[in-house]
């Protein structure tokens, strides 16, 4: 069984940006369950993709800016986290 991870972005999503373009982007990148957090600029997202870098590339080149904060591993305890955060 692959691991699951929960991976944590801030962007903001312009107006001339939409939902549908972003939800197309992480479809492309088997992205099952994602939210966004307009009060808080937060893009979360379930994948079993561990490279943030891979998903952060399709976003800018999307044409969102998004600022890596975190990444956990959902099938360790939920207790622990095995993100790293950037300010």
């Amino acid at each position: 069984m692959a691991n699951t991870y929960k991976i944590f972005f801030r962007t903001q999503i312009q107006a001339s940006k939409s939902l549908q373009k972003l939800h197309d982007c992480l479809k492309q990148l088997n992205v099952k369950h994602w939210a966004y957090d307009f009060q808080d600029f937060l893009l979360t997202m379930t994948s079993e993709l561990s490279d943030f870098t891979r998903i952060e590339l399709a976003l800018r080149s999307a044409g969102y800016v998004c600022h890596f904060i975190k990444l956990e591993n959902m099938n360790e305890t939920r207790m622990e986290t095995s993100g790293v955060s950037i300010a």
